[in-house]
């Protein structure tokens, strides 16, 4: 569960259903995890991102560069110049309200648990008492991450965030910090703490699947990235629908408004966004849209 938030939010990692009528046998080395968008106006190349990568995962395929030098305009989820100002608004909607602890909301088996790993983190324990469960959830998980080398500094998004600025191109965004943030600092406290009763469970398999999301995302294997990104979802549709379908259908209009205009550009976000029957591939083909990968 956690793996799936982290991708969708840090995104995490973040992603194909029969729906979309991609053969999987069909897949080789010049299939990535990206489509182009076209209807007779501009093209927009749909790139999924995982966000959070291997220093060595780079260079990216060649593809990917190609695309994203024949654009005027990068889109992304929210605009990552702001990742500052997000990390402080995180962590205000991540802490608990008046004189609470940690300690004091969760159950004796989730503190003990979670002690346990936080001692193995080196840091104090006194660091993590102020927080709601989510996001003592979210720093555990990122301490992991970091730690086997994952960072999110190397993210798809973040590196082509970095290339945008380098190249002088016009720079969007589908969201804003706060809303982002808002997806998290929303949750009921029963979410909350099911969020890091999951976290904890699946702590020990989050970099085996990050590895293996990482191989599969390269070589474009769209079913076993969905697969990998999606399960996690299976308990909560309520969940899935807030973070990854509503999303969706609010992104379609600005990227109609893009594929409507005169200049082509590349859109990036987080891979599970793009496929399966509400991803933003399907709603596009739904409407008319040229759309191959």
């Amino acid at each position: 569960m956690n793996l799936r938030y982290r991708t969708l939010l840090l995104a995490v990692l973040l992603v194909t259903s029969p729906v979309l009528a991609d053969s999987p046998t069909g897949e080789g080395a010049d299939m990535t995890f990206m489509w182009r968008a076209q209807r007779g106006g501009a093209t927009v190349y749909l790139l999924g991102s995982v966000h959070a990568m291997k220093e060595d995962s780079y260079p990216l395929p060649a593809v990917m560069e190609t695309a994203f030098e024949s654009v005027g305009k990068v889109v992304f989820e929210i605009d990552l110049e702001d990742l500052s100002s997000a990390a402080v608004q995180m962590l205000a909607a991540g802490t608990l309200d008046g004189e609470q602890t940690l300690e004091e909301v969760v159950e004796p088996a989730i503190w003990t648990e979670l002690s346990i790993r936080i001692e193995k983190t080196g840091i104090p324990e006194a660091m993590f008492q102020r927080m709601k469960p989510w996001m003592a959830a979210v720093t555990i998980t990122a301490l992991a991450m970091t730690d086997a080398g994952y960072l999110q500094s190397a993210g798809v998004d973040a590196y082509f965030s970095s290339r945008t600025e380098e190249a002088g191109k016009e720079r969007l965004a589908l969201e804003t910090v706060e809303f982002q943030v808002g997806l998290f600092a929303d949750l009921t406290p029963e979410q909350s703490l099911a969020f890091l009763r999951y976290t904890l469970a699946d702590l020990e398999t989050v970099i085996p699947e990050l590895d293996e999301l990482s191989e599969n995302w390269r070589a474009g294997r769209v079913p076993a990235v969905e697969a990998l990104m999606a399960e996690g979802f299976d308990e909560f549709p309520e969940l899935f629908e807030k973070l990854v379908t509503d999303r969706n259908r609010a992104w379609m209009p600005p990227i109609e408004e893009l594929l409507a205009g005169n200049a082509d550009a590349m859109v990036v976000v987080g891979a599970l966004h793009l496929v399966g029957e509400e991803g933003l591939v399907n709603l596009l083909r739904k409407k008319g849209y040229t759309v191959e990968r």
